[in-house]
C-alpha cells in the first residue's frame, strides 16, 4: 500500500465509530462488492455487514466500505451477468441502471471521515490490500493463518464451485449474496471493456463517466 494512502487511512480512522455494530459495504454493482462483503464478515463474524448499492443518509453513522472499479468494466460485467449483447440500446439501459445503483454516490462519500476506499483494480489479484486496508481502517490485526484461509476462500476457482450450481444471476445464496453467473468469463481480469465495447461505446461511455474517471485516475 503506497504510503500516502495509509496516511489517508490513517487520518480518517480517528473518527470512525469502531464500536459501531454494524459495517456498511457499498458499492455500485460489479465492483468485487460481494467479495468485500463476505470478507468483512468473515474478519468481524460479530458484526453486522450490510451490503448496499443504494445511497441512504443513515448509512453515515457506521463504518463504510466502498469498493471501485472502472465503469467501463462494471458496465460490461454487468451486460454478461444477464447473459445480452452489448449493444447500444442494452448499454444505455446499463447506464439508466448504474444510475440508480451507487455509480455517482461514491464520490460524494469517499471524502467522508468513516469511508474506507478499496480499488478493485489493485485488489482483485492482491487481498493483502484488502487485509491491510481493513487493518489500518478500523485499527485490527488480523493473523496471517486467517488472512490465508480467508483468501484461499475465496479464489475465482473456489467462487465457481459455488455458483456453479445456479443457472442464472436472479438465483442467488441470501447469506453470501453468490449469484449465478457471477464470474465472467474474463474472470474479472480489470480493463477488459476494451475488448468487450466497440470503439465508439467507449467514447460514448467515458463521456457519461468522464468526471468519475479523472476523479479516480482512470483512463
Amino acid at each position: 500500500m503506497k504510503k500516502n494512502s495509509v496516511k489517508n487511512i490513517l487520518r480518517r480512522a480517528i473518527s470512525i465509530p469502531i464500536k459501531s455494530q454494524k459495517i456498511i459495504q457499498f458499492s455500485p454493482p460489479r465492483s468485487g462488492s460481494t467479495l468485500i462483503y463476505n470478507i468483512l464478515r468473515d474478519v468481524f463474524p460479530e458484526k453486522d455487514i450490510e451490503k448496499l448499492h443504494v445511497y441512504r443518509y443513515a448509512i453515515l453513522k457506521s463504518p463504510i466500505v466502498i469498493t471501485y472499479r472502472h465503469p467501463l468494466d462494471c458496465i460490461a460485467s454487468s451486460i454478461q451477468r444477464y447473459g445480452l449483447v452489448p449493444t447500444d440500446e442494452v448499454i444505455e439501459k446499463q447506464v439508466v441502471e448504474f444510475e440508480q445503483n451507487g455509480i455517482w454516490d461514491i464520490l460524494r462519500l469517499r471524502d467522508e471521515k468513516n469511508v474506507l476506499m478499496l480499488r478493485y483494480e489493485e485488489f482483485v489479484s492482491d487481498f493483502d490490500k484488502i487485509f491491510e486496508g481493513i487493518e489500518v481502517f478500523f485499527g485490527i490485526f488480523i493473523p496471517l493463518e486467517k488472512r490465508k484461509i480467508i483468501a484461499d476462500r475465496y479464489q475465482i476457482k473456489n467462487i465457481e464451485k459455488i455458483v456453479r450450481s445456479k443457472n442464472t444471476f436472479d438465483e442467488y445464496d441470501e447469506v453470501t449474496h453468490w449469484h449465478g453467473k457471477h464470474i465472467s468469463k474474463y474472470k474479472g481480469k480489470p480493463y477488459y471493456y476494451k475488448k468487450f465495447f466497440q470503439d465508439g461505446q467507449i467514447k460514448y461511455l467515458k463521456n457519461i463517466y468522464k468526471d468519475y474517471l479523472t476523479a479516480f485516475n482512470y483512463n
